[in-house]
């Protein structure tokens, strides 16, 4: 089997812990990376997680390895559902985040994002995602400017899947202003103004399908959809949600910026911000975040993100 790219070895790991919290999925033989892959080294090796309760009722979850130094460098600073049983239903997720520039090589990512998921019966391969935000990934596109991007699976990452419209899946929208894997353009900066774009991913009540929204310093218009046929447990529902950011390289380069490169003490206007949070129900209809959600951090040393309040929070790292 080929070698996972460096975002989907990312996906896979994020999912990963996501799984594992909000169901406790089984990893089995239904992984067929090769021995050497990141997502191999989870499923089969030791892995760790200490959970802190904090104040909010939030949840901090700190990982590690046994061997962690033959993976690649990984982190993410992400809040997430935190059950994911039959009676959780959600139908979409509306985010607005700014947008930043940062020079990488191939063999560094860096990635912001929303993402609706189902954890189907609790096997590995039965996991079903969309994942939609902005990144920069020279090893991809050949450059280092940031681009609108895509994702999405119904097995867990195992053989279906792709980003953007590297493979049949997404559909754009007739007369779309944008589409996947754009560049997106101005960017923000650490003291120019910041450019924002508004993602919304949602499950459209007459057809089923999942569709994708973007608004550059504006209203979200639609870009297009996911076929509800594309999916198993996502042709009915989601039934866990989440957003944030991952940064990832390779061992022999330095991890990139996440976010605007400054961690949330540096303050709203310096760090990279998630604001106008909102849920979407099945009619369409979307109402603020008035709650916080459970945390997932890799290393908070390097990069973390606030609790929610007011539909909004802070996040990011200079890696």
């Amino acid at each position: 089997m080929f070698r996972l790219t460096l975002l989907r070895r990312a996906v896979v790991l994020c999912l990963f812990f996501h799984a594992v919290q909000i169901r406790g999925i089984r990893l089995s033989s239904t992984i067929h990376e090769e021995p050497t892959s990141l997502a191999r080294a989870l499923a089969y090796g030791p892995v760790k997680q200490n959970l802190t309760y904090l104040k909010s009722n939030s949840i901090e979850t700190t990982t590690s390895g046994q061997d962690s130094s033959s993976w690649d460098q990984t982190y993410f600073a992400v809040h997430q559902t935190s059950s994911g049983g039959p009676t959780d239903n959600y139908y979409g997720l509306h985010a607005t985040m700014g947008v930043y520039g940062h020079k990488l090589k191939p063999g560094q990512l860096t990635s912001t994002y929303i993402t609706v998921t189902h954890s189907g019966d609790g096997v590995k391969s039965s996991f079903n995602a969309i994942q939609v935000g902005w990144h920069i990934y020279p090893e991809n596109y050949g450059d280092s400017r940031p681009h609108f991007y895509t994702y999405w699976t119904r097995d867990g990452y195992d053989a279906t899947g792709c980003f953007n419209m590297n493979c049949p899946g997404f559909i754009r929208a007739n007369g779309a202003l944008v589409a996947p894997g754009d560049v997106i353009k101005p960017i923000s900066g650490v003291h120019e103004p910041v450019q924002n774009v508004t993602l919304k991913v949602l499950k459209d009540k007459a057809s089923g399908d999942w569709w994708v929204y973007y608004g550059f310093n504006g209203n979200p218009t639609g870009v297009g959809y996911f076929p509800r046929s594309l999916f198993t447990y996502l042709a009915q529902k989601a039934n866990g949600m989440a957003f944030g950011a991952f940064v990832v390289a390779d061992k022999t380069l330095p991890t990139p910026p996440m976010g605007s490169g400054i961690r949330p003490n540096g303050g709203q206007g310096r760090a990279a911000s998630f604001t106008n949070l909102r849920f979407i129900d099945q009619d369409g209809r979307s109402s603020p975040m008035t709650t916080d959600w459970p945390k997932l951090v890799t290393n908070n040393k390097c990069h973390s993100i606030t609790p929610i309040g007011h539909a909004e929070c802070l996040y990011g790292g200079p890696g």
